[in-house]
């Protein structure tokens, strides 16, 4: 993949802004209350013995992973991460927690940024020449 260059369109700009706040909200919400974390976890994998320290790990590596499709639509304009993050936007939308929804509402956002023109424009857009074999020759 190679790095875009030039200004973002607005609906990516919103896009990652969502995004990225989504993540955050979600990090610092399970670290507020670790033990509220920890039975959720608890009770979505049983198989494994949670404690504070791993809780801990499991939202850090959440967060984490929610930055890798951030990253390549926003710094590469990857085209199949946009459906990604649809797909598994809309599976997270399927199981909504009515009694937290800012965190659903930006993901909703989110998704909505990406399905804009703009961002059909950006995804469409001509890739730059890239490195072929000959510049190592």
């Amino acid at each position: 993949m190679k790095l875009v260059r030039g200004p973002r369109p607005l609906a990516i700009r919103v896009f990652a802004a969502a995004f990225l706040a989504a993540a955050v909200l979600r990090l610092v919400r399970g670290l507020s209350d670790l033990a509220l974390s920890e039975t959720i976890f608890a009770v979505n994998v049983p198989w494994f013995a949670w404690d504070r320290d791993w809780t801990i790990v499991a939202l850090s590596a959440e967060f984490t992973i929610a930055l890798i499709p951030l990253a390549w639509i926003y710094l590469f304009a990857a085209p199949f991460a946009r459906w990604l993050v649809l797909g598994f936007g809309a599976l997270r939308l399927a199981m909504l927690d009515p009694a937290a929804l800012v965190g659903p509402l930006l993901v909703a956002i989110a998704m909505a940024s990406l399905l804009t023109p703009q961002a059909a424009r950006w995804f469409a857009r001509e890739p730059e020449e890239e490195d072929g074999p000959a510049v190592f020759e």
